[in-house]
């Protein structure tokens, strides 16, 4: 979700099974591994010890001071809130809307986008068929009321959404003779199998809000326990409008700092 990224309405918090706990804001601050101070309060947010790479990069990001000042550049009713980019810092002259490198992917199967879940943003497909994470920017999911149908909805794109990216693969390596036949060889030999969600998934979604059309193919790197009020007034604010979607009053974050527990 990048644009800045654009979010992909083109598609852009939530665990089972062993993780079920982290489908739910705690409000315990205890939990939380990094505070981050607006104009409109304060939000606490818990890192995933499941995407080691993404936590070591925010919280090494946040102790450098690297997110101080910057906008929630892009907001999107009942869909999420999204920050991360330099070029939002008031005064900035640079032109990278990143920290200048990308992420390897860490996406869990097993976590799904329920309101208050913190995911990495990215670009699309055609230009990130690996869908690497951005180095900074990260949204957080508001979500709509989630049901059946945009279950069902959900898994149908984003099987489509995971052969493209292995018919991406599948000609790389056709080009440079590391496989042979065609497409639907290739994805016998890999085992591929029809993406569905579990029992346990689709009883998570159940009364919640969330944003489905963006499961498994973004990283969801950890989660809000204290703040989804200042979340939820920071997606409520006025809006230029899609594409851009910038909120006209401008909202930092002041200070985004790692807790040292």
């Amino acid at each position: 979700m990048k644009s800045f990224y654009v979010l992909l309405i083109f598609m852009v918090v939530g665990l089972v099974s062993s993780c079920e706990k982290k489908g739910e804001s705690t409000g315990d601050i205890s939990e939380a591994d990094v505070f981050i101070q607006t104009d409109q309060g304060d939000i606490y947010i818990n890192l995933y010890d499941e995407t080691p790479k993404h936590k070591e990069n925010f919280l090494k990001l946040a102790e450098e001071g690297f997110f101080d000042g910057m906008s929630f550049h892009r907001v999107i009713r009942n869909f999420m809130i999204q920050t991360g980019d330099p070029r939002t810092i008031k005064g900035s002259t640079t032109e990278a809307d990143d920290a200048g490198y990308r992420i390897p992917a860490e996406i869990n199967k097993e976590f799904i986008h329920t309101e208050g879940k913190v995911a990495a943003a990215r670009y699309p497909d055609d230009k990130n068929p690996k869908w690497e994470s951005s180095s900074s920017q990260f949204f957080i999911v508001t979500g709509a009321a989630v049901t059946e149908d945009r279950l069902n909805i959900a898994e149908d794109n984003y099987s489509l959404n995971l052969q493209n990216k292995l018919y991406i693969e599948y000609k790389e390596k056709l080009d440079a003779g590391e496989v042979s036949g065609d497409f639907n060889d290739y994805l016998a030999d890999l085992g591929f199998v029809y993406p569905a969600y579990t029992d346990k998934q689709r009883i998570t979604y159940r009364g919640k809000r969330g944003a489905p059309n963006l499961d498994f193919q973004y990283t969801i790197f950890g989660e809000v326990v204290q703040g989804m009020d200042v979340v939820r007034a920071i997606e409520m604010l006025p809006t230029s409008g899609p594409p851009a979607d910038i909120p006209i009053q401008t909202i930092r974050m002041i200070s985004v700092k790692p807790i040292n527990q």
